[in-house]
């Protein structure tokens, strides 16, 4: 491979934990990771420390590098607070987001159309976890984004883990509908309020169904 720069190796991996190409629980090996990226070990260092920071990484002294494990604990804390940080994201992008961003929300609710949601499990995921990155983005602030792209990879990871099939697919669509009419119309307590509601359901199925 060719050469890789560092952020572009963070990504890579943190893509690979996330959609378990890298399962909980692996050795990861800092030496075949750098050949493969083309760098030293250091840059290769670096990104696992950061990793390490959001949970997806371990550390284990005089045993070596490790994918952490996914905490079911660990993954309900994060849907509670991203119930209400989503739902202010939505209002402050209602306000701030660019003609752009609103044209992809809506291309991707036509993609949901095309999927076959068994087979396209992960399509469905990753486009939904997509959705609400690109409304986090359209806020334009900068801690929320971080704070909320924190939360993501802990529960986007847990749904890849349990091929997670949406119950409620035209639900689904309905709701995304809602939320991005309500920011294309610039109503931002309608936004904040729509995306309440579609994390509040979705939570109440994940704990119905996954959570103590």
């Amino acid at each position: 491979m060719l050469k890789q720069s560092k952020p572009l190796i963070y990504e890579e991996i943190k893509r690979r934990i996330i959609e378990l190409e890298m399962k909980p629980g692996d050795p990861i090996n800092e030496k075949e990771l750098s050949a493969e990226f083309g760098v030293s070990r250091t840059p290769i260092r670096e990104a696992l420390i950061k990793l390490t920071q959001i949970d997806l990484v371990e550390f284990r002294p005089r045993v070596g590098t490790f994918v952490t494990q996914i905490d079911i604990a660990t993954v309900k804390s994060a849907y509670e607070v991203k119930k209400n940080l989503e739902a202010f994201a939505a209002e402050l992008a209602a306000k701030r987001a660019t003609d752009e961003e609103i044209k992809i929300l809506f291309q991707i609710i036509e993609r949901f159309s095309t999927y076959d949601l068994i087979k396209d499990y992960k399509l469905c995921i990753q486009d939904d976890q997509l959705f609400h990155e690109v409304i986090r983005t359209a806020s334009k602030n900068d801690i929320l984004i971080d704070t909320l792209d924190m939360l993501n990879t802990k529960t986007a990871r847990f749904l890849q883990s349990i091929h997670y099939v949406i119950q409620q697919y035209d639900g689904l669509i309905t709701s995304l509908n809602s939320i991005a009419d309500a920011i294309r119309n610039r109503d931002a307590e309608e936004a904040r309020i729509q995306t309440e509601s579609h994390t509040r359901l979705f939570l109440e199925e994940m704990s119905k169904n996954f959570f103590a």
